[in-house]
């Protein structure tokens, strides 16, 4: 860690070790900062807002885009929106300048192009209108095209906006929410736009989430939720109430009805389940509520207490110490004398909290991921919705079910599938019997010396495979998958060594050296090349890690294509990538000779290893079953 004493200042950045920061926020907690480890980035001294976060040069690396409001408080006099890219933090502008007024800002890919485009708020107080600005490829830093979505509401300001396909028909819709009106914009192109809306109860809040478990996206608020209904462009989305705590604190105030909310498994029992606090009070519980039976009203919703949190205009769940659970990021708006951001950590089924500040400062409806690629959650945040600084908190934590590259160890609740020795192999795994299949129980497949370190690996020499016959002797867990993180290791003796890992025994994440291709090395097969550069050579270790989501299908029919996230060696190969087909026809695996590979079913599969004629060895391999809701394989964001 970074020693104080020379800790740098560059142009519109500056770096500050928590050791320092620990020690200021003994003056206010009474403790250090010791169970988390986070360094404080501050990115911009003069620029406050809005932030989102997303990879705007398509350099593989997370940059932070910023909507700055019109405001004289903060000397903001006139709005702008732009982004900052890692690691420098050079600030490129996307608008110079306008009226720029209203919460929201996201970084997604709103046209399908490839690259992710920015969505905000724009207007004033007495006009809520949403516009999207196309990123112009390359290094996106000039030529943003503005595109008008709509105009909500007159009389009011956009207070909330999210993306998400909330119709299953493959193009990304609007959610927003105003002070007093609900509305959908159901896309039908990146300039046409089919518009539901509805008046709705007052006044701030909205994420969505699949609350009810049917497979879409429902819309949660301030104590309630609106249900996504089985023709979200012509139905009524009812309204069910959650906890009338959150509908009914009428003071007669502005801060009435406001809410941060998120909508997360706290307890780890494949359920949605909703986080909420109050942003513009003081004295409110954060809270979560857990529900088997959510359409059935506030009696059939448990409430939880985390903690208190005055003005809680920032609320995120994520597991941010890497232990496999869901823990809460949560912070005070500027007006709290003694600001805080904190982490809330999970410590267990979302039954135990343990408050861990992180700092004596305010933010502003904070956005959590992993900037820096290092597998982990970190924060990003303005001072306020109108003043600088723009910082990061750099997450620096170290946690067995974050560690990625050779030697990664095993998570709590994961499932060991190779440890070098025979009666695993023959438990755990058996053949995969195809059009192509020719070998036999038990498997041929041999346990040998790991020739780099001591202890025994598995090697793909089953003489079935020779010539390069795959589907042959390929070897298949007995246990079969749908969402998960996989940690796999491969050694090639010799060059030119091949196989491959399959996930679901359909998608095939290649094993080939000498190959940086689409066919190569940590390829999603002939969809995505890998980072050959990561590469460790023939005859040493080389490691896989692996978040996969699969397919989604409503009514039977596919809805969403399966998305895979990919660390090779610890280098991010691949994100949120979207498999398109099953590749290598009918000996391939499951839905390999569907058509063409694109008639993906809606059945779980094995991981498959793949014999083709090479020795290759694979070792210390492992999995771990997730419920991922969201389409987000990225590191952290189950």
């Amino acid at each position: 860690m970074e020693n104080v004493a020379t800790s740098k200042t560059n142009e519109n950045h500056r770096t500050i070790s928590l050791e320092l920061m620990a020690i200021v926020l003994l003056l206010f907690f009474g403790s250090a900062v010791n169970a988390m480890d986070f360094e404080h980035v501050v990115i911009d001294e003069n620029i406050g807002g809005r932030t989102a976060i997303g990879d705007i040069d398509g350099d593989g690396f997370n940059d932070i885009v910023v909507h700055t409001w019109s405001s004289d408080r903060g000397k903001q006099n006139d709005g702008k929106i732009g982004w900052y890219k890692y690691p420098d933090w050079q600030r490129y502008n996307i608008v110079d300048s306008g009226h720029i007024f209203g919460d929201g800002v996201l970084a997604v890919d709103l046209d399908k192009d490839g690259d992710n485009d920015v969505v905000t708020a724009k207007g004033s107080d007495n006009e809520a209108s949403v516009f999207w600005y196309e990123n112009p490829g390359g290094k996106a830093t000039s030529g943003w095209k503005e595109h008008k979505l709509a105009t909500v509401e007159r009389g009011s300001e956009v207070k909330d906006v999210e993306v998400h396909d909330m119709d299953h028909d493959g193009k990304s819709d609007v959610v927003v929410r105003t002070k007093h009106k609900f509305a959908v914009y159901f896309q039908k192109s990146p300039d046409s736009w089919i518009e539901v809306k509805t008046d709705n109860a007052e006044r701030e809040g909205m994420t969505i989430g699949d609350v009810d478990g049917d497979g879409d996206y429902d819309v949660v608020m301030n104590g309630f939720w609106l249900e996504n209904p089985r023709r979200p462009r012509r139905d009524t989305w009812k309204r069910h109430d959650i906890d009338p705590t959150w509908y009914e604190d009428i003071t007669g105030g502005w801060q009435d009805h406001s809410v941060m909310a998120d909508v997360k498994d706290l307890n780890n029992d494949g359920k949605a389940d909703v986080i909420l606090s109050h942003s513009e009070k003081t004295g409110f519980i954060v809270a979560w509520y857990e529900s088997a039976n959510p359409k059935s009203g506030p009696g059939a919703w448990t409430k939880h207490d985390v903690g208190v949190v005055d003005y809680c205009h920032t609320l995120r769940g994520d597991d941010v110490d890497l232990d496999g659970d869901i823990d809460i990021v949560a912070a005070t708006l500027i007006r709290k004398k003694v600001p805080e951001i904190c982490v809330f950590v999970n410590e267990g089924k979302g039954l135990t909290w343990r408050k861990q500040p992180l700092a004596a400062a305010s933010a502003y409806k904070a956005k959590t991921g992993d900037i820096d690629n290092d597998g982990d959650i970190d924060i990003v945040t303005a001072r306020s919705w109108d003043m600088g600084p723009l910082q990061l908190w750099r997450n620096t934590t170290s946690g067995t079910a974050g560690e990625i590259g050779v030697g990664a160890s095993p998570p709590p609740g994961a499932e060991v599938l190779i440890d070098g020795t025979r009666k695993m192999l023959d438990e755990k795994w058996t053949y995969w019997e195809g059009p192509r299949f020719a070998s036999s129980l038990p498997i041929k497949w041999e346990i040998v010396d790991d020739p780099v370190d001591p202890g025994k690996v598995v090697a793909s020499t089953d003489p079935a495979g020779d010539g390069g016959k795959y589907g042959a002797a390929d070897i298949v867990t007995k246990q079969k998958y749908r969402d998960f993180r996989l940690h796999i290791e491969f050694l090639i003796p010799h060059k030119k060594g091949n196989s491959g890992v399959y996930l679901q025994n359909r998608y095939e994440i290649q094993v080939l050296d000498g190959d940086g291709g689409k066919h190569g090395m940590a390829a999603v097969i002939n969809e995505a090349a890998g980072p050959y550069h990561a590469y460790n050579g023939t005859g040493k270790w080389n490691a896989y890690d692996i978040k996969f989501r699969a397919a989604r299908f409503k009514d039977g029919k596919l809805t969403e294509k399966a998305i895979v996230t990919i660390f090779f060696n610890g280098v991010r190969a691949h994100t949120n990538h979207k498999i398109q087909k099953v590749w290598g026809g009918k000996n391939s695996g499951i839905d390999g000779g569907n058509q063409g590979g694109t008639g993906i079913t809606d059945v779980p599969g094995g991981l498959k290893l793949q014999c083709e004629g090479h020795e290759v060895l694979y070792r210390n391999a492992w999995i771990k079953e997730l419920d991922i809701r969201e389409p987000n394989t990225d590191w952290g964001s189950d």
